[in-house]
């Protein structure tokens, strides 16, 4: 694999964040949510503000990945203080880099900082009917933990992931 960095995202990088956001749900949601729904993320000036507010929250965590010409190629956004335990909130990588290593790199680097910050756990959310986000999690050694409305869009749902013990993806790292 190609040397790819994980960095903390700051301000000037709130905008290729958005970019790729944007993309990877247009790419991959599109025949999963109602377009009216879906439009919504769609719009990256809508994302911007959604994006900056998140990551001034307290217990944010935002990471960036780049490739070697330093390019963000990819990102994670995890909550600390979120109940039952800290929330992996987004992980996008670019589609043309998907299944060379990347996102395990931003998975990983993210559930360092998690661990690192005292925690032991960490679950997410995929969006219902996406096989292949789910795949990836459980390769990772995400458990299935069940189903959950996502709360932004009536009859759309998470199949949430946990690892309740997020060493599992940190001790080759540390």
């Amino acid at each position: 694999m190609e040397e790819f960095s994980v960095r903390e995202a700051g301000a000037p990088d709130l905008e290729a964040i958005v970019g790729i956001k944007v993309r990877s749900w247009a790419d991959t949601y599109g025949s999963l949510i109602d377009p009216a729904v879906l439009g919504k993320h769609l719009d990256p000036k809508r994302e911007l503000v959604a994006l900056r507010r998140a990551a001034a929250q307290p217990d944010a965590i935002l990471l960036v990945v780049q490739d070697p010409s330093g390019e963000i190629a990819g990102f994670a956004l995890a909550f600390l203080a979120r109940q039952p335990e800290p929330l992996l909130e987004s992980l996008h990588v670019l589609r043309e880099l998907q299944s060379r290593g990347v996102g395990a790199l931003l998975l990983r680097a993210i559930a360092v900082r998690i661990q690192a910050r005292g925690q032991k756990s960490m679950r997410l959310g995929v969006i219902a009917g996406n096989a292949g986000a789910a795949r990836f999690y459980q390769r990772l050694g995400g458990t299935f933990a069940g189903l959950e409305p996502t709360g932004w869009a009536e009859g759309v749902w998470h199949e949430v992931y946990r690892w309740p013990d997020i060493s599992v993806l940190t001790r080759d790292i540390a």
